[in-house]
């Protein structure tokens, strides 16, 4: 019985690291649990006070742990921002395997509490080595990361709930906006590199590969997560640090514009998400998901009505309207009216007709803006991407993440009346300096910040990026396995 106590051990210490994201340093950080859950097994009482709460988390965690790695803001955030369409859809898109694995971990762990329990001759040197080992262990850099995450959320979320009672102080040097009308589309889990129009061989972005624009190659979002990445590009921001009050709807409104937000992304109240907080400062608002999980599937398409009407609306000054799109969030076969492309592999299938949607979308809204026949400008940028966890040659598993390169390369792409030609900007630009282009874009001048344009985006040696909770210069990361699949 002992020995199989020992495999058993062995196995629940590998697969619980496995499920906290500790894969990088998977035979020390397992070793030390595996050691720490062998002498620490003789003390019954520790087990079930201890041992059973933070191994309970864990095998909860597991299928995130498995997925998306160790705990982080941007983790912390969906979770507690999720709506429950959301939860149904993450978990329906769980692998099999990964049931089956969480499964058999929690099958382990039961026995373990229940059955195994080594007794030593030394019992107070067994238990104080065994508090050592736990010590180096993977739960133990899971309670780090779990407390170091939620403490950096609660800070964003305290910083946003202020900001929404908060007055911004902008001081406005100069207010010369060009265009009548601006809009900006915020899009979703969109990597650059499967746009056509950034080299993809399949033909995914028909519009944008060919329209009069300036397509940024090499700009870099400043994290990983929505709620995250959003805050910190809308609003001002060099790091860890936020200042959401100072953000574009405020700025805009400094200038006297008129500042319309429409969105399609969830929420769960009124205005308690990381996004929603900004929004709440436009002239007018409007989001989509107010309905139960069975009627929250909204196209992105709905928004187009409600751009148009935006759009008629009369105002002597210039406008600024914000889309907020669900784009190519998971799960990507919701998100989409058909698959256009039919590949075999369905999932890359899916995500790449979320691209043509999301092209033919900005399509319309172009149109539309030219039907005005008043001057106009577009921005479009995608929050975060995504990386390919399948390691199955011709196989993609696309999700959030933060260890690889295409987790931050997205698109930047600006679309004018004045733009004539199909330029594309070789020149890494960190979204960090979005507030300056931003405010370049709608001509304001301000003591706040440098207003500069694409082409002005000052050369960094460095670009760093919101990494987990830290900071990392970009260049650190990783690329991508399974950087692109072509077919």
């Amino acid at each position: 019985m002992k020995r199989l106590d020992v495999v058993i051990t062995l196995l629940l210490s590998l697969l619980l690291t496995i499920g906290v994201g500790c894969e990088e340093q998977i035979i020390t950080v397992s070793g030390c649990l595996f050691l720490a859950l062998i002498f620490l097994s003789s003390k019954r009482w520790f087990k079930w006070l201890f041992i059973f709460p933070v191994g309970l988390v864990s095998v909860l965690y597991f299928q995130s742990g498995y997925i998306y790695g160790h705990p982080n803001i941007g983790i912390v955030a969906s979770l507690l921002e999720t709506n429950k369409r959301e939860s149904i859809e993450f978990l329906l898109a769980v692998p099999v395997k990964v049931w089956l694995l969480n499964a058999i971990l929690f099958i382990m762990f039961i026995y373990y509490l229940i059955r195994v329990q080594f007794v030593f001759k030394w019992e107070k040197t067994a238990f104080l080595f065994g508090g050592v080992c736990f010590y180096f262990s993977s739960l133990s850099l899971f309670i780090v990361h779990c407390y170091t995450s939620t403490e950096h959320y609660i800070i964003q979320m305290n910083a946003l709930e202020k900001s929404i009672h908060q007055s911004a102080n902008w001081t406005i040097l100069k207010a010369k906006p060009k265009y009548k009308n601006y809009v900006l589309i915020v899009g979703e889990s969109m990597r650059k590199d499967y746009m056509s129009a950034y080299g993809y061989p399949i033909d995914t972005t028909p519009f944008l590969a060919k329209t009069p624009a300036i397509l940024v190659n090499g700009y870099l979002s400043t994290a990983s997560h929505t709620a995250v990445s959003l805050p910190r590009t809308l609003g001002m921001s060099h790091g860890l640090d936020l200042d959401p009050v100072n953000n574009i709807i405020t700025l805009a409104n400094a200038a006297k514009m008129k500042t319309i937000w429409l969105s399609n992304q969830g929420f769960i109240g009124k205005y308690d998400t990381a996004v929603s907080a900004i929004a709440v400062h436009a002239s007018e608002k409007q989001f989509l998901k107010k309905g139960n999980f069975l009627s929250n599937n909204t196209s992105d398409y709905a928004l187009l009505p409600l751009f148009k009407q935006a759009l008629d609306q009369p105002y002597n000054g210039s406008k600024l309207i914000v889309l907020h799109i669900m784009g190519s969030h998971e799960n990507f076969c919701d998100r989409i009216k058909k698959d256009i492309y039919g590949l075999k592999d369905k999932d890359l299938s899916c995500y790449l007709s979320t691209y043509n949607q999301t092209d033919d979308i900005i399509k319309t809204v172009v149109n539309d803006l030219k039907a005005t026949k008043d001057s106009y400008s577009l921005f479009y940028f995608s929050d975060h991407g995504l990386d390919n966890v399948s390691r199955v040659k011709g196989q993609t598993e696309l999700v959030h993440g933060d260890l690889y390169k295409q987790n931050y390369e997205v698109p930047l792409i600006e679309i004018s009346s004045d733009i004539k030609q199909h330029i594309q900007l070789n020149k890494k630009i960190s979204a960090f300096n979005f507030m300056s282009i931003f405010s370049n874009w709608i001509g304001v001048k301000t003591t706040q910040l440098p207003a500069f344009n694409v082409y002005q985006a000052p050369q960094v040696k460095s670009i760093q990026v919101l990494s987990g909770n830290q900071m990392v210069p970009f260049s650190s990361l990783k690329n991508d396995p399974d950087e692109i699949i072509k077919y």
